[in-house]
């Protein structure tokens, strides 16, 4: 279940009032990343429906071993299935334990690998 402020600020973030504000914030996907404890990339941009931006309750992603993920800022990103370009937002991964995992966003294979 997630806190009522991070909901909040998923609302806030996932608004077509702030989806416009961005721009064409072009979100990329990092199938492999390495980072050092307490660095943070963008490496994944979570899409809704072809065309539209996820809702609220519609991001989804694992608890990982090696840090966190969290929402950023919405933008845009490439989609083979939507056929081009679709509205999405920042998937942020936080290095916070070294070592190695691989997982899943929306069918995507994503490795990290985390340094001291």
């Amino acid at each position: 279940m997630i806190s009522r402020r991070l909901a909040l600020a998923l609302a806030l973030a996932l608004s077509p009032m702030a989806a416009l504000s961005q721009g064409a914030n072009e979100i990329p996907y990092r199938e492999s990343v390495t980072l050092s404890v307490g660095e943070s990339a963008v490496i994944y941009g979570y899409r809704g429906e072809c065309g539209q931006l996820p809702g609220a309750g519609e991001v989804r992603v694992p608890a990982l071993s090696t840090g966190t993920l969290s929402i950023g800022r919405p933008g845009q990103r490439q989609s083979r299935r939507c056929g081009g370009t679709t509205p999405a937002v920042e998937i942020i991964f936080t290095a916070t334990t070294p070592g190695r995992e691989t997982f899943e966003l929306q069918g995507d294979r994503i490795r990290v690998r985390v340094r001291n």
